[in-house]
């Protein structure tokens, strides 16, 4: 698998991606059914599948980052409309759909710890596909880690210069 460095680039097919966030300043929003979500300054990693395209679904993510507005249909969606939410990086794996996997991977994660109970997970078992990362290392290679130690080959796209 070919990985790309520019968003342009990214591939429109299927798979898995994980979304890593920072967030610069304490955030505390209205999560739809979930209630109130409260983030405190870091980076965080939210675990997606793009059955559409991984291009198609990060680049509806994205565009809500960069204009701050838009239809809030995913958990997701609500925090990223907030001014202290900004996308670190992609790390993402085509053809392969294991989000559950992933997601139980940060979940069993020493250096990671839940942000908020059922946060896009509503539609499976999962504890949450938010996770905050506690780690002093590039959040994307924690999560990149994880990845290739359950067997895939996962693909980093850099967005901080976004």
């Amino acid at each position: 698998m070919r990985c790309v460095v520019d968003f342009n680039e990214l591939s429109v097919e299927r798979g898995t991606y994980v979304l890593i966030l920072k967030v610069s300043a304490p955030v505390s929003v209205k999560v739809a059914s979930l209630g109130w979500v409260t983030l405190s300054e870091g980076y965080y990693a939210y675990v997606g599948s793009a059955k559409v395209g991984v291009k198609t679904r990060v680049g509806r993510h994205l565009r809500l980052v960069r204009l701050k507005t838009g239809k809030l249909r995913w958990h997701l969606d609500y925090i990223l409309v907030n001014n202290s939410v900004e996308p670190y990086s992609i790390i993402y794996v085509n053809e392969s759909f294991i989000e559950h996997e992933v997601a139980q991977a940060l979940l069993e994660c020493r250096d990671t710890e839940v942000a908020a109970r059922g946060f896009g997970s509503s539609d499976c078992n999962c504890v949450s596909h938010f996770f905050k990362l506690k780690t002093n290392q590039d959040p994307s290679l924690l999560v990149a880690s994880l990845i290739r130690r359950m067997g895939y080959t996962p693909c980093v796209l850099r967005l901080n210069s976004m």
